[in-house]
């Protein structure tokens, strides 16, 4: 097995080539320099060097030899070793060990290894790729524009020839279309706009019939009963230990708390909305800073009291508590 053309190729392709027990070659590149003699600036050059430090078996060589001479990688290994070996006893006595095409390994009169390169050799860097154009844009760089005009044909006008002028045309489908879409983010923002700022207080109660509270304040009439069987049961009052106000005809007058509200602003605003509705008797209370009450006068018999309350919350506060106020 030839191991020193090996040691080209891959020295070549690897640009470094490590020899067990001899020592390793590499290539490296020599900087451009400006000649003083004669003014000219020469290329940047490679050449190989070699060192003679303790080598050791490189794998990277071993399996490129294992792939070119298809063996296993422990073969190549060993063909590597025996190479070094006999290249070193050769040079012990005085011969020269070839790299073809690369140079050879020289012992000096101390001894001492070295390596003389080939005169011929040459070693080109690793390249660095580059675009280029095509040579149809090549070829039309370099056409001149009095080319280009002659192969354009320019139609003149005949002197009986009529030209139309045609007025633009207006596309109506795109602008309904856009038309339409402005109106719908029109409606949403409208739509959203009036549920943020829609009072959760502010909702009239649609579902319920308020004609009998309305009419049980104008008249001293009672509130309809609730026909449900766990309405509250009527309760008999003793109008002067309760501290209602007893009327001649023998009915009562009081005021019943429909909500509470800890600003004057909201209890203002939920008054006036009742009253809009068509709820007569509606008024406010303040009983402190921090307390504002909307309170509702009814008039009536003092037996259905408990029924008019039950009544009452059932429409105004159905998840709150509605009491009669001292």
């Amino acid at each position: 097995m030839d191991i020193a053309k090996y040691v080209g190729l891959f020295l070549v392709k690897n640009e470094y080539c490590f020899l067990p027990g001899i020592g390793s070659l590499q290539v490296e590149k020599k900087p451009a320099e400006y000649s003083k003699e004669t003014q000219t600036m020469n290329a940047p050059a490679y050449e190989v060097r070699f060192r003679a430090v303790g080598g050791s078996i490189d794998d990277s060589f071993a399996n490129f030899i294992a792939n070119n001479e298809r063996i296993s990688i422990a073969h190549a290994s060993n063909h590597l070793k025996d190479f070094c070996a006999r290249a070193k006893a050769e040079l012990k006595e005085g011969r020269e060990v070839v790299i073809p095409a690369i140079g050879k390994f020289v012992a000096a009169a101390n001894g001492v290894i070295q390596f003389v390169t080939d005169p011929h050799l040459h070693i080109e860097g690793r390249s660095i790729p580059f675009f280029k154009n095509s040579t149809v844009v090549e070829q039309k760089k370099e056409e001149a524009i009095s080319n280009i005009i002659e192969r354009t044909n320019i139609r003149e006008p005949k002197a009986d020839e009529e030209i139309e002028y045609k007025a633009p045309s207006v596309n109506w489908g795109k602008i309904i279309l856009l038309a339409a879409i402005l109106i719908i983010i029109l409606g949403g923002i409208a739509s959203l706009l009036w549920y943020l700022n829609r009072s959760p207080e502010g909702q009239p109660a649609a579902t319920v019939d308020t004609a009998g509270i309305e009419e049980s304040v104008v008249e001293p009439a009672v509130v309809p009963a609730v026909d449900s069987a766990a309405a509250t049961q009527p309760v008999q009052l003793d109008a002067a230990a309760s501290g209602l106000q007893q009327n001649a005809d023998g009915t009562v007058s009081y005021k019943v708390l429909l909500q509470e509200y800890t600003t004057e602003e909201k209890a203002t605003g939920r008054v006036n909305k009742l009253i809009s509705y068509g709820n007569a008797g509606v008024s406010m209370m303040a009983q402190d800073s921090a307390r504002y009450l909307v309170v509702m006068s009814i008039t009536s018999a003092p037996a259905d009291t408990g029924r008019v309350v039950d009544s009452l919350r059932r429409v105004f506060n159905p998840a709150g508590r509605v009491t009669i106020v001292r």
